[in-house]
Order: C-alpha cells, then structure tokens, then sequence
C-alpha cells in the first residue's frame, strides 16, 4: 500500500498546473484557462508548525496572482490542525472529494466487459480527444488550455476513448507512476451512460497500468457522486483518504 501523501503528490505530477512552485512546505499552483481547482490551489507538502505559519505567504501568492485563495486540505484525515487554523482564518470549506484505491489486478477483472466495447488508447492526446474532452468536461475546461495541460504531463499516460456514432462518447486517462497508476478524467457522453462505457475503459486502462508495472490505481471521486462511488466500489476501490477544500473569503 502506497502512502496517503505520496498518492497526493504522484497526483500532484500526474496533473501538472502551469505554474508549480514548491514554497514553506506548500506546493502553490496556478493554470490560467483551467476552471479546476487542483489546477489553481495550494497542496500542503510539509507537516507542523511550519506548515502553518507559511498560510500568509500562501495568501500573498494568490494574491499577486489575482485569484481566490483556495487550499486544497489533503490528505484531510492528516491535516486537522491546518483545517481548523484555515476555519479560524474564515475559509469556507468546499468539495469533499474521496481518494480510493485498488488492485490493477482486481480492476481488470471486474471491469472486463460483458460485451466487449471497442477502446481506443493513445500515449499522446489525439485531436478528437481533446476535442472530446472540451466538449463533455464539466468543469467547462477551455480547449487550448486543456491541450497545454496534457502536453505537461510526465507520462507514460494512457489516453482512453470510446467511440459510437462516428464521436467519442467516453474518455479516461491513466498516468503511471512508481508502482502505480492514477485514473483522471472519466467522463461519459450522459446519453450513454449505463452501457458499460467507463468499464470499458478502465478494464483497458488498468492492463495497460498493469503492463508499466503498476500494481495500484488512485483516483479521485466527489463524496456527493452516488453513481461513480457505485461503480467504482463495484470494480474494487475502497477509499484510502479524503480531502477537501479551503477557500478564503
């Protein structure tokens, strides 16, 4: 079993911001065009009192940035006295998101598909890809900014889609590291929901993960998404830690 912090900084590499700057035990991110907040947040990285007294250069970072300042508290579970100093600071807490784990071995083999769907896997982002995922990203990510986000990532990376009417209708994005792989990016057309699409898609992703040698998958799931929570439990993931997010008023 990998450690909580380690998964949060393989994560941290697996989505890179456009700016990274490790500072006072604080990773401080910024990605203009990118509305998602682990793309413009600060990720704690150290421990103790030190953490602590660097909030104020984490608010001057921002600051000069022109952006909220918004904190990502993770893992939670190892961070309660930052939460309460952030709580005491007036951050509003937001988006509770839940980090679970499997096997690769178990994802394969509870994702095999019943009827086998056709997926398709690029080590690089296809137009169509992006295309795709600009279009079915809720998060409303804007397309040249998005391509510019994928072209940071380290790799090796597994670009995943499914194809039905002449479109892709489903996307997911493995990105291996040490030992294990991180899942990004699983998104499904709603008109195809409930087809075996995201199984589809992480069946393929795990043996391609399992092949780089990675005998772990991470992902992350909002605590309010019942459905993803669903299917993932079903293919195995069982939650490792929690985070959640500060935000300055």
């Amino acid at each position: 079993m990998i450690d909580t912090g380690l998964i949060e900084r393989y994560a941290a590499r697996a989505w890179p911001a456009d700016e990274a700057r490790e500072e006072g035990g604080w990773l401080l991110r910024h990605t203009p065009g990118v509305p998602r907040r682990r793309s413009n947040s600060a990720l704690p990285l150290g421990r103790g009192e030190s953490l602590l007294s660097a909030v104020p250069r984490v608010e001057e970072y921002y600051a000069a940035h022109g952006l909220p300042v918004t904190v990502q508290v993770s893992p939670a579970e190892e961070h309660s006295a930052l939460d309460e100093l952030l709580a005491a600071r007036g951050y509003r807490r937001d988006s509770a998101v839940l980090v679970c784990t499997a096997p690769t071995d178990t994802v394969i083999a509870a994702a095999r598909p019943a009827t086998p769907l056709d997926v398709t896997l690029a080590e690089h982002p296809t137009p169509a890809w992006l295309d795709a995922y600009a279009a079915l990203d809720p998060a409303g990510s804007d397309r040249e900014a998005a391509e510019r986000l994928f072209e940071r990532i380290p790799g090796p990376a597994a670009h995943l889609g499914v194809e039905r009417d002449g479109r892709l209708v489903g996307l997911g994005l493995v990105v291996a590291a040490p030992g294990c792989g991180g899942v990004f990016c699983m998104i499904t057309d709603p008109a195809y929901r409930r087809q075996g699409v995201a199984g589809a898609i992480l069946h393929v992703g795990a043996r391609w993960a399992a092949a780089r040698g990675a005998e772990l998958l991470y992902l992350q799931v909002t605590a309010d998404n019942a459905p993803a929570r669903r299917l993932y439990e079903s293919l195995g993931f069982g939650v490792s830690h929690s985070y959640h997010y500060r935000l300055k008023p």
